[in-house]
Parts: structure tokens; C-alpha cells; sequence
């Protein structure tokens, strides 16, 4: 079994919504550990793009929050719906790396992030948010999103990434 890390719409125009920022940057920390743990252990971080950002593709509102650590070796793909999976190489991407559970954070929790979650269980992945690791507009949104799908904290991925070494 192989696992992925996914990174959903952390982009910088969502950064600028005022009632986002702080869960935003609180996720980031996050985010930005689980991406270190996978990337030590060789699985694939991947960070996905909503092409209505900003002005689109190669605007500064499209590009990946700044605080945000992203790797050469991190692949980059871009979608146009809320479902990551939907008219993209999501799922022949994982497929390549033998993928069978992936481990979705990002923004917004009550669109893109439940979305991706709901497309890679349809497409028969194991699935889980990252416990801390999703932002949305509502914090209490959020709260009943982790509580209504599977979660998995930075120590259980931690576990996880040494058993597969």
C-alpha cells in the first residue's frame, strides 16, 4: 500500500478573505509538517490549484500561499471543479505511484477539500482529512466536516510513514 499527501486550493486569494486568514494560517503549520514527514519517507505531496483564482492561472492570486513550503519534488495539478478528481490526472497520478489512501487538507472545508474527500472514496481510495490541516469560511462548518468524515492526525501519519519504511 502506498499513501499520498494532498493539498487542496491553498492559494493566495484565499488568503485574503478576512474571515479565512486565521484558519488558513493555523493549517499551514500543518500542512507544512505532514508534507516534511511524506516527503522523508519518499510518498508523493501533491498540491492542487483552483483555476478560478485570482485572474487565473499564472496570477498572483492563483500562486500557492507564500508560507507554504512546496518541494521541486511535489507535483503541481490544476483543477476546474470542486472535486480535485474530476477533469484532471488526479487519479492517474496516484494511480502511478500505487496509491490506494490519501490524506486531503486545504481549503475550503465545506466546498473543494469535502468534495476531493467524496471523489477519492467514489474512486475507491481510503481516505482521511488531516486532523488541524483544513480551513474553510466557518469554524464550527469545519468542526462538523472532521466530525462527519475520517481525520487522522500528524502523530497517526507519523506511525504510519515509519511502519511503511
Amino acid at each position: 500500500m502506498s499513501i499520498a499527501f494532498l493539498v487542496i486550493d491553498m492559494q493566495r486569494e484565499f488568503e485574503k478573505i478576512e474571515r479565512c486568514k486565521e484558519n488558513i494560517s493555523d493549517a499551514v503549520v500543518y500542512i507544512n509538517e505532514t508534507a516534511k514527514m511524506f516527503r522523508e519517507a519518499g510518498k508523493p505531496v501533491i498540491f492542487v490549484q483552483d483555476e478560478e483564482a485570482g485572474e487565473g492561472p499564472g496570477s498572483d492570486g492563483f500562486k500557492i500561499i507564500e508560507s507554504l513550503d512546496v518541494q521541486a519534488s511535489d507535483q503541481i495539478i490544476s483543477k476546474m471543479y470542486s472535486n480535485s478528481f474530476w477533469h484532471t490526472k488526479l487519479e492517474e497520478v496516484l494511480e502511478a505511484s500505487n496509491v490506494e489512501f490519501v490524506v486531503i487538507s486545504g481549503f475550503a472545508a465545506e466546498h473543494c477539500v469535502l468534495f476531493t474527500y467524496n471523489g477519492a472514496v467514489e474512486r475507491e481510495f481510503g481516505a482521511a482529512l488531516l486532523q488541524h490541516g483544513i480551513a474553510g469560511f466557518d469554524k464550527d462548518e469545519i468542526k462538523n466536516i472532521q466530525h462527519l468524515r475520517s481525520t487522522v492526525s500528524i502523530e497517526t501519519i507519523d506511525f504510519m510513514l515509519e511502519k511503511m519504511k
